[in-house]
Order: structure tokens, then C-alpha cells, then sequence
């Protein structure tokens, strides 16, 4: 009479596991933040009056702030979309080591056009891109339109972490079950005998 009852529910149980990658949207974490980017002001060298033209070097710059993200995260779908308003500039995501090549100034990196790797982003962009991230230290970098002075605008970031989990559990699993639910206890048991002759 038990085994009975167990083999229903084993079949009933591996029906809803088939359906279960349908019926259930994979567990999500979503969070989000608004940051505030540098656009660090050219230089501009005088020359000499009528007979060179003024030299004019403009940057990029990058943030302070590391994102870190754990080794955890590979485990995980993680896509971070990142946008912003204001036009002839652009955001893009480097390797926080990347500042490494850079000026410290008071709240940022002053770095030099073309100087440092994106792995993200970028003047390409247009105003919004997403990143489908892994884990490591980044920063967030800003270029644009060049201009004498600093210019400061609003980035808004927000990330989503799914956890995939395989259809072929989901499978394994009904498979186990509607073989025990098909069989039972002794049917499994003389059918592993055959496999081992």
C-alpha cells in the first residue's frame, strides 16, 4: 500500500518537475544606484602669437569608487545596464587596475584619451548600454566632447543577478522519479540487475 502511494506521488512529482523551467521564473536579485561622472577639462598650452596654434590636450576620466564583484557572481547571469542624459558624452566599464595608468586628482582619474582598456561601453555607446558582467574590481569611465572646463552629469546603473538553474536537473530528476513511479522499488532493482550482467 505504501509503495503504492510513494510511486503515485513520484509520478505526480516528476510531472511538475518537466514543468517546473516554465512554470518558474528563475530566482532574481535586481538592485540599482545613481552615480555621479567627471568629465575632466582639457588643457590648453598658448603658442607662440601668429605663429602656433594654442595646444589643446583633453582626457578621460575615471572613478574612485571600485565595483567589486565576488567570484560568486560566475555562478550567476549578471547584467548590469548602465544609461545617462547628457549628449556628446559616454560611459564605459575598465578594470579598476587600469587606473594604474592614470592621475590621481581630487575625486577622480584624469586619464588620457585612448590610454586604458574598456571592457564595456564606450563612445560607441550612445547613451545606454548593458554589460552582462563576471567578477573582478572595475571602475566606471566618462569621456565626451572635449571642454575647458569639468563637467559633472548623472549616470543611472542597475544590475540583475539570475541564478540559471539546468533543465537537465529538472529532466534527471523527473527521469529518476518516473522510472521509480513506472517501476517501483523492485522494478529498478531487477532492471540494475540486468545492466550489470
Amino acid at each position: 500500500m505504501n509503495e503504492s502511494l510513494f510511486r503515485w506521488v513520484a509520478g505526480i512529482a516528476s510531472v511538475l518537475l518537466l514543468a517546473a523551467p516554465a512554470l518558474l521564473p528563475p530566482p532574481t536579485v535586481e538592485d540599482g544606484a545613481t552615480e555621479v561622472a567627471m568629465l575632466p577639462p582639457c588643457d590648453v598650452e598658448e603658442g607662440i602669437p601668429f605663429v602656433q596654434e594654442d595646444q589643446v590636450t583633453c582626457y578621460w576620466g575615471m572613478s574612485q569608487d571600485i565595483l567589486s564583484l565576488p567570484k560568486a557572481i560566475d555562478a550567476l547571469n549578471v547584467e548590469v545596464a548602465v544609461a545617462w542624459q547628457k549628449q556628446g558624452a559616454w560611459i564605459g566599464i575598465a578594470e579598476a587596475s587600469e587606473a594604474g595608468k592614470c592621475e590621481l586628482k581630487e575625486t577622480y582619474y584624469e586619464c588620457g584619451k585612448q590610454s586604458i582598456n574598456l571592457v564595456a561601453g564606450g563612445e560607441a555607446s550612445g547613451n545606454e548600454f548593458v554589460w552582462k558582467a563576471t567578477s573582478g574590481e572595475y571602475r566606471f569611465v566618462a569621456g565626451g566632447d572635449d571642454s575647458q572646463t569639468l563637467q559633472q552629469f548623472e549616470v543611472e546603473w542597475s544590475y540583475q543577478a539570475t541564478l540559471e538553474v539546468s533543465a537537465t536537473l529538472y529532466i534527471l530528476f523527473a527521469v529518476l522519479l518516473g522510472g521509480y513511479a513506472a517501476l517501483g522499488s523492485s522494478g529498478i532493482k531487477k532492471t540494475i540487475a540486468r545492466f550489470q550482467r
